[in-house]
């Protein structure tokens, strides 16, 4: 039997997804399985016995490639996972050796999760057709990804794309991090409910006192879509500081098109509006200044397929 699937596993803090892809790149299969934080071993045998009745048996026969995206800072030349704070049980880990150990001698790809998730876009979704991109990614927090020439730009240090932790404001609000003014602090949703908490939209009070603890952005969007002009103004300060991210990032990197994903940037135009109306004020070069800026296009299976795609360039590669 051929072997013609492509596994590739988006692994968080909770669940491991996977996707099943063919030789096209079309997802034939997609579930997923609960992450153990504290062992990667058993939780990618645990993955491995979800998949094997997809493939055909016991021994996997028609599985090519495995693709692994995870946050964190990954090698995905040495397959070394270093700080990972939402896997404290995988941190400087050998995950490559791990996966190795699991799949056999099936050849393995590492992935930082935002690029997983931006060649998933690449290959797949929104940046089709492209070969310079960035993506950041508004989640909890804010992460990004760069292909320059049809390529992940990794760094020297493997920890390219931080764009979440770009100082916009020396004097800003107070990031995870530990800095003042990160990109992060304005429009991850931690900042995102940190400003609706402070604002005295009667409102935006209202919604705040009557969710408490388990207020979410999606809360916040529904009341702005609803007409309330205090709401709709804390996603369109969150747009105008995404904008100013992205202005800078345009003026040093010139891409095809940005790419917004993540939960929170379900909110939209409320956030790609105003975004998208900075940009033009930064940007210098005159062909650039109306550089897309779009939605992602995969949702919750891009980092899965976009580590299946990087398995399968792995395997043909040799």
């Amino acid at each position: 039997m051929n072997r013609d699937l492509y596994l590739g596993i988006d692994t968080g803090g909770t669940a491991m997804k996977y996707a099943l892809t063919d030789g096209q790149g079309a997802a034939l299969f997609e579930g997923e399985v609960p992450t153990l934080p504290g062992d990667p071993i058993a939780s990618l045998q645990g993955l491995r016995a979800a998949v094997v009745p997809l493939t055909g048996g016991d021994d996997l026969p028609r599985l090519a490639a495995v693709g692994l995206a995870c946050a964190g800072i990954v090698n995905p030349e040495s397959g070394h996972l270093g700080r990972s704070p939402n896997l404290p049980g995988w941190e400087n880990s050998p995950l490559g050796q791990h996966m190795q150990s699991v799949f056999g001698d099936l050849p393995c790809a590492l992935a930082n999760d935002v690029n997983g998730a931006l060649y998933g876009e690449f290959r797949h979704g929104a940046g089709r057709g492209c070969e310079n991109l960035i993506m950041i990614a508004l989640g909890t927090g804010v992460g990004g990804g760069v292909i320059v020439s049809n390529q992940l730009l990794l760094g020297a240090h493997r920890g390219a794309g931080e764009i979440g932790h770009m100082q916009l404001d020396a004097g800003g609000p107070e990031c995870t991090c530990g800095g003042r003014g990160c990109l992060e602090a304005y429009a991850g949703s931690v900042g995102i409910l940190r400003a609706a908490r402070a604002n005295d939209g009667a409102a935006v009070a209202q919604l705040v006192q009557e969710r408490g603890a388990a207020l979410t952005t999606a809360d916040l969007a529904t009341l702005a879509n609803s007409g309330d002009a205090d709401a709709a103004e804390i996603f369109a300060t969150v747009g105008r500081r995404l904008g100013q991210a992205v202005g800078n990032l345009v003026n040093v990197l010139d891409p095809d098109k940005v790419i917004i994903g993540g939960g929170v940037a379900r909110a939209g135009e409320l956030i790609l509006g105003p975004c998208r109306e900075v940009v033009p004020q930064l940007v210098l070069a005159a062909e650039a200044k109306n550089v897309p800026v779009v939605p992602a296009q995969l949702g919750n299976l891009a980092a899965s397929m976009g580590a299946a795609s990087l398995a399968q360039e792995k395997e043909t590669s040799g």
